[in-house]
Formats: structure tokens, C-alpha cells, sequence
């Protein structure tokens, strides 16, 4: 079963995460954290779903910044429930862009729940 704890993340990439959390809890935004570490096998698991077994698409990548240990995910919280309406997700990432992530709200096929550290190319 996929990680939701930081501490599985990189040192990097967990400064990054408690900086986010940080700004997230003074901006009065609850979320939780759905996944950081997720194994070779979690992945291809999920990327088989629509292609190979039943579901939908939920990745296009066979190796991705979760076995990285380089990316996290999230899910809003309002009143108590998970929140999934993609407007929810615009202030969380900006305040992950403010922190210096890359927030896949950005990418042509949006990962609004995905945070990732930033990289040189």
C-alpha cells in the first residue's frame, strides 16, 4: 500500500512538504495527504487500471516521482469530506509554487492533487 507519510519523502523534498503544510495551515486550508512513496509494483498496478484491468485512466506514467520518493499527493478537505471539485485545488497550488514545487494543476494533463519537487533539466 502506497505511503502518506512525509518522512518517506527525500530530505529535500520533505523541507518543501512542512514548508507547504506550513502555508496551507495559515491560509486555512485542510487537506490530507493521499500518497508520497509508492513502489515499482503500486505504479504498474495503477497504470495497468484502464488499459489492462478495469477502471479509468489514473496515470500515464510507468515510473513516475512517487518511487522517487519525489512527489506527494493530496486531498482537500471541506466540512469533514474529501473534496475533489477541481476549484478547490487552485490555492493549494499556488501556495505549492510559492514554496518552489511544481504543482500538476499546470500540466496539460492536470494532476491537480500532485505535488512535485522541481528539478533541473
Amino acid at each position: 500500500m502506497a505511503s502518506k507519510n512525509p518522512k518517506d519523502l527525500v530530505p529535500e523534498m520533505q523541507v518543501l512538504y512542512a514548508k507547504f503544510k506550513e502555508e496551507m495551515d495559515k491560509a486555512g486550508l485542510d487537506f490530507v495527504l493521499t500518497c508520497t512513496f509508492r513502489s515499482e509494483e503500486e505504479q504498474l498496478t495503477l497504470w495497468n487500471q484502464g488499459r489492462n484491468t478495469v477502471g479509468k485512466i489514473v496515470t500515464w506514467l510507468k515510473h513516475g516521482k512517487h518511487q522517487e520518493r519525489k512527489a506527494f499527493d493530496i486531498a482537500i478537505i471541506t466540512d469533514g469530506k474529501l473534496d475533489w471539485r477541481d476549484f478547490m485545488y487552485a490555492p493549494a497550488g499556488k501556495i505549492g509554487e510559492s514554496v518552489g514545487l511544481v504543482w500538476g494543476g499546470i500540466w496539460k494533463v492536470r494532476d491537480l492533487a500532485h505535488f512535485q519537487l522541481k528539478e533541473a533539466v
